[in-house]
């Protein structure tokens, strides 16, 4: 049996399940029980309450009617709304950037996409999606509308899921997303509102149509699956 310190346990759990998730380490449709949890990591039922409680809000578990907790599946529909609202808060937020960014931002821009590129030499995921969460808070600090913020930081984990996911799919297709990060970095540092918003745009198609052609399978001689280097 696992153990975690007695502080902030609620939180420590809500990352190491989120993260599980996120890594699909816990299965789409999985069912989780509090008890079983509970005794699990040596700790008692509040705080597991408490932890699955942020991972409903943060949209990757559901209540079932029972009163467990069920891994939020990955169906089209999940899919379809979370880019739906993805591309209305980030195509503004990566326009706003681009007409506020300062010296300084570009340079937190730039230690992000670095990390990013360091995924590449070891082709590591997990070193992708953390350097794409970095860029992309940084762009929220950036377009300076908290509102957008605090909603857009409630879909981040979603965010790294559907990403984990995406390279699940198809691994080969990182250098692709590294690319469409590097243009969205490019036009933010050349004060391009309008071309930072459509490289957004377009980092997300790819990912939303490889996701549900997982789901609905298409021809190879989709566009998608060519790739768009």
């Amino acid at each position: 049996m696992k153990h975690l310190a007695r502080s902030n346990l609620s939180d420590q759990l809500a990352r190491i399940l989120g993260s599980r998730i996120i890594k699909n380490e816990l299965k789409s449709g999985e069912i989780l029980h509090e008890t079983k949890i509970s005794k699990q990591w040596g700790v008692s039922r509040s705080p597991v309450r408490d932890a699955l409680h942020m991972l409903v809000q943060y949209r990757l578990l559901e209540k079932t009617t029972s009163g467990s907790y069920k891994v939020t599946e990955m169906t089209r529909d999940y899919i379809l709304n979370f880019y739906d609202t993805a591309n209305i808060i980030y195509q503004y937020a990566f326009a706003k950037a681009a007409e506020n960014a300062t010296k300084n931002d570009i340079r937190e821009l730039k230690a992000a996409l670095d990390k990013i590129e360091e995924s590449l030499e070891t082709n590591n995921f997990g070193i992708y999606v953390e350097g794409v969460t970095e860029c992309g808070k940084i762009v929220l600090r950036i377009a300076g509308n908290p509102i957008v913020e605090k909603i857009a930081m409630e879909l981040m984990p979603t965010a790294e899921r559907v990403q984990y996911s995406t390279l699940s799919i198809l691994p080969n297709y990182l250098e692709t997303m590294v690319a469409f990060v590097r243009k969205g970095y490019q036009h933010i540092t050349e004060g391009n509102p309008q071309q930072a918003a459509q490289d957004f745009a377009d980092f997300a198609e790819v990912h939303k149509q490889i996701n549900l052609d997982n789901i609905s399978p298409k021809k190879a001689s989709d566009p998608v699956l060519r790739g768009t280097k």
